[in-house]
């Protein structure tokens, strides 16, 4: 009997759990976002978007035919040009530090919307870039300081980039339903990615405005191939004001430090661009001044403890494929057709080509994970 009562409670307890979703989560409202900052010392881009349902997988509608004017404090305004793409650019020079400057932007469907105004401040120059080996791969970290001690907050971001080689070398291809010599080398790549994460740190609660080892990026010696031969990271630092370095404090919380009950609970997060034609409808983004400095670093795989790094190639196996398609297999054109990669041939003893050696795409064309075009800095 206890059993049978214990099978009935769950399944009416099962019964009655629904999912729940938010009227936020499904709402039809597509808001504007702001995405871009005022650049004290070079080109300024503002990119302009809309909000998406969660469940929408499609690309973010870009905002197009806007006008996007920027309007200084002290009087004056400059005109952002239309990239056509949602993106408006400002050329460089016509912002000053310490100045403060406020964004217009109007929509092609007449809507206004404006943003405080902010200070342009002078970012310091980056001290230095490290890092360190650990058991599980490399931990990379920023110094920096502002000798006037005027900066106090601080953010950052990273591109990296790595190199690479896919499993096979191929010297042939499939061209024009032909097995040509292959002219360009897709064994041999580069990929890159930027930074997802929040990064910021203040010194305000410090005597000095300094900034000392502050962690960024760690990067794995198990999981990817990025440590395998060389690496690098460039660290992009920008100063903030107090204001906005509490904006994307809240962010982080907001994002990053979620997933039990004892961690802070969602909120929303308020950013300083308003709408002018409707002041309650929200705006996503928060408009900054300042200057960019930025640093690079290069790791090669022979500093580097002798870990095994992973290739991510393991899998890979060449396959045979035949000149002339058998009960068995599909000819090497067939596989060809299908989107297999040729490696090389394989030959008689009278040197007549009587197969190819293939795989896939991903472990032949390194250009599936990356670009064989070698970067101008590396």
């Amino acid at each position: 009997m206890r059993k049978y009562l214990t099978i009935v409670m769950a399944v009416v307890m099962g019964s009655c759990v629904d999912p729940y979703r938010p009227p936020a989560v499904s709402a039809p409202n597509t808001y504007l976002v702001v995405d871009g900052f005022l650049n004290g010392s070079g080109a300024s881009s503002i990119r302009l978007t809309r909000t998406q349902n969660l469940t929408d997988g499609s690309k973010p509608t870009v905002e197009t035919k806007a006008t996007v004017t920027v309007e200084g404090e002290k009087g004056g305004s400059q005109t952002f040009v239309d990239k056509g793409d949602g993106t408006y650019t400002l050329a460089a020079g016509g912002l000053q530090f310490n100045q403060k400057y406020r964004l217009k932007i109007k929509t092609a469907a007449g809507r206004n919307y404006q943003s405080d105004y902010v200070t342009i401040k002078q970012t310091p120059k980056i001290d230095n870039v490290s890092w360190k080996a650990q058991d599980q791969g490399v931990q990379f970290y920023v110094t920096t300081h502002d000798p006037t001690n005027n900066t106090k907050y601080y953010r950052w971001e990273y591109e990296e980039t790595w190199e690479f080689y896919s499993a096979f070398y191929s010297r042939v291809e499939y061209l024009n339903k032909k097995f040509v010599s292959r002219m360009d080398d897709v064994n041999h790549c580069w990929s890159n990615g930027k930074s997802t994460g929040i990064f910021i740190g203040s010194s305000e609660k410090l005597t000095q405005d300094v900034i000392d080892q502050f962690p960024l990026v760690f990067v794995s010696n198990t999981s990817s191939n990025r440590l395998k031969i060389r690496y690098s990271l460039l660290v992009k630092q920008y100063a903030q004001t107090a204001e906005s370095f509490e904006y994307w404090q809240n962010l982080r919380k907001n994002t990053e430090s979620l997933g039990s009950i004892f961690d802070p609970q969602p909120f929303q997060v308020i950013g300083n661009i308003h709408g002018v034609t409707d002041p309650n409808e929200p705006v996503v983004g928060y408009l900054s001044g300042y200057s960019v400095e930025e640093k690079r670093i290069f790791v090669n795989a022979s500093e580097l403890p002798p870990w095994r790094i992973p290739s991510m190639y393991e899998a890979c196996l060449p396959d045979t494929a035949p000149i002339f398609r058998t009960p068995e297999k599909p000819s090497a054109a067939d596989q060809a057709e299908s989107g297999a990669i040729p490696i090389d041939e394989i030959l008689s003893p009278l040197g007549q080509i009587i197969a190819y050696r293939m795989s896939s795409a991903y472990c032949v064309d390194c250009r599936t994970s990356g670009t064989n075009v070698k970067p101008t800095f590396w």
